[in-house]
């Protein structure tokens, strides 16, 4: 046996012992049977795979998101205020830059342990421009275990994968590193990967999966997150009149300005107010191409062929401040119809909130929801959840 081949053993067992000291302490951080994990936000916990499966439950199905999750915490319309200690408890998942296409990855990934056989997917006016999402962005949000995840369930078919496979690695460009393990793994899945291809993958996987607990793990220490009780029986349904009232009360105390979003938003905001006006006044093609629509498709697909039933949640723009930018109403109107076209023909539901663009207090910003903005959607995810006809259903 020569120096090399020793030596290569030799950080192989000493690897394996690594991942297997480390999966002592982390395995029990990965199910915590408490529904407050469905409402954590931090950004990680989207891209790990054990998580997510692990903390599915039969109160819970993923709602996936963007930045919105991350706005409008510790106030009472959050949905983790919301829905705190009750048994429906929606699986948030999602953070700045996650779009349609690392949502149809997820799901994928996912749905081997999704009691629950529903989907929402908040759709962001954003995502659509020409674009579509960003490359670098992508990249910078991507989890290799919920590919492979999606790769590994065996009820997504060869066609589809292969188009989710496309379209990750046209936007894996950027990062050549990650773009190589994933062309080795489709090497492996081939058959035809050479011994030390298949080794190299095995282990790799093998190392993100103790990544990803190590990371989950200090996560929830870091924030406080332990292991609960159990799901909570059925509660009764939230007082969503009282809930409005509420937002609207605070909403005339926080959102005193002239496009009704947060008046510490509007103060940071204000310095730069005059080269806004009228900017996108040649947007009239605004949110209306682009691939993101392909990708939007390629989520509903997913669902279709997982036997999923979704749900989008048609997200408005602030009408008071896109108005002053210029941005033309038949522009965003053309982009709703877009969507809602798109949900017909896939035979999917849609809560439409397109008509509350000059809701007061809907918005904390430009386009994040505010008080009332998250009551609305709450209710909309409770309804889809008890089967009740949601805003906008027809």
């Amino acid at each position: 046996m020569n120096r090399q081949l020793k030596a290569f053993l030799l950080a192989l067992v000493l690897f394996a012992a690594t991942i297997a000291a480390g999966s002592l302490f982390t395995a029990k951080y990965t199910r915590l049977n408490n529904p407050d994990f469905s409402f954590w936000t931090r950004e990680a916990k989207s891209g790990i795979l054990e998580g997510l499966q692990e903390n599915l439950n039969d109160g819970s199905f993923p709602v996936f998101g963007s930045s919105e999750f991350q706005h409008g915490l510790g106030t009472p319309f959050h949905p983790a205020s919301v829905f705190a200690g009750g048994h429906f408890n929606p699986m948030l998942i999602g953070a700045g830059y996650y779009q349609s296409l690392s949502h149809a990855v997820t799901l994928a990934a996912i749905e081997p342990e999704l009691e629950n056989r529903k989907a929402v997917l908040i759709v962001s006016p954003q995502w659509f421009r020409k674009t579509g999402v960003v490359d670098q962005a992508y990249a910078s949000r991507f989890s290799e275990t919920l590919y492979y995840g999606m790769l590994d369930n065996e009820n997504l078919s060869d066609a589809l994968k292969e188009k989710l496979k496309d379209r990750t690695m046209e936007l894996m460009g950027v990062d050549e590193r990650t773009r190589t393990r994933l062309e080795r793994h489709d090497l492996v899945l081939s058959g035809e990967a050479s011994a030390a291809g298949k080794a190299m993958d095995l282990i790799w996987r093998a190392f993100l999966k103790e990544k990803d607990r190590y990371m989950l793990t200090a996560g929830l220490i870091k924030d406080g997150l332990k292991e609960g009780d159990g799901i909570p029986e059925e509660e009764p349904e939230p007082d969503w009149e009282a809930l409005l009232a509420q937002a609207e009360l605070a909403g005339e105390q926080e959102n005193t300005n002239e496009f009704f979003m947060r008046d510490e938003v509007y103060a940071r905001l204000l310095p730069h107010l005059p080269k806004k006006k009228g900017m996108n006044a040649d947007a009239k093609k605004g949110y209306q191409t682009g691939p993101e629509f392909g990708d939007l498709q390629l989520f509903l697909d997913v669902c279709r062929e997982l036997g999923i039933t979704p749900m989008l949640v048609l997200m408005p723009v602030n009408g008071y401040y896109y108005d002053y930018t210029g941005f033309p109403k038949t522009a965003r109107e053309a982009y709703y119809q877009k969507v809602r076209g798109i949900a017909e023909e896939n035979g999917v539901r849609v809560a439409d909130f397109s008509d509350q663009e000059y809701t007061k207090y809907f918005f904390e910003d430009r386009v994040h929801l505010g008080q009332k903005g998250w009551v609305l959607v709450n209710k909309s995810l409770y309804d889809f959840y008890m089967d009740k006809a949601a805003n906008g259903d027809e």
